[in-house]
């Protein structure tokens, strides 16, 4: 064999596996596709909502599956994080409600929202919330819009007064607290 079949055999190796590895990476990214396709119908489905963009920013914030029990809970995180830190007693005031809520205390959604009460809010998270909240609107009866705004505002008032207020005497919620639960009240009313 001569040198120059050699560099053919190769050079056709190496195009080979090349081309090998396109076509798997190429079959992941339609796995993906076809994975976020299947995610993003099943929670059409789980919620009822029919708007593509919110469906994207649920998705974009991986609030599919376990994780929407969690998402639902966000504006609870918001409140606790409404003064610009979270402390120990609204952070386990968040956890219990969540537990409550029916989030198993060794779940992924459970730590997702300890992460949050870690970090604090994330804008593209809270923009996804309300845009959901606006689709509940749509899809609950006013019964089922009711309960849920009312459980979720009385949890999150509950949350906020326990930081106290100023001096932990007057105004058991900031003012900062009840611009929070305003827009949590007003994103879940059944009046636009």
């Amino acid at each position: 064999m001569s040198n120059h079949d050699a560099f053919d055999s190769r050079r056709a190796s190496f195009e080979e596996a090349y081309f090998r590895k396109k076509d798997a990476e190429l079959v992941e990214k339609l796995r993906e596709v076809f994975q976020a396709k299947r995610d993003r119908e099943s929670l059409r489905l789980i919620t009822g909502i029919t708007n593509d963009e919110v469906l994207d920013r649920l998705m974009a914030v991986q609030a599919k599956g376990e994780m929407l029990s969690a998402f639902k809970l966000l504006p609870l995180v918001e409140i606790a994080w409404a003064d610009g830190v979270c402390d120990k007693r609204e952070a386990d005031a968040v956890i219990a409600a969540a537990i409550k809520a029916g989030i198993p205390a060794d779940s992924v959604a459970l730590e997702r929202i300890k992460e949050w009460l870690d970090r604090g809010p994330n804008p593209e998270a809270r923009k996804a919330w309300y845009m959901y909240a606006e689709e509940l609107r749509k899809v609950l009866s006013p019964a089922e819009l009711k309960t849920f705004r009312e459980d979720l505002v009385e949890t999150a008032r509950h949350i906020a007064e326990l930081s106290g207020g100023i001096l932990s005497t007057f105004f058991n919620v900031s003012q900062s607290e009840k611009l929070v639960l305003k827009k949590m009240t007003d994103a879940l009313s059944d009046k636009p």
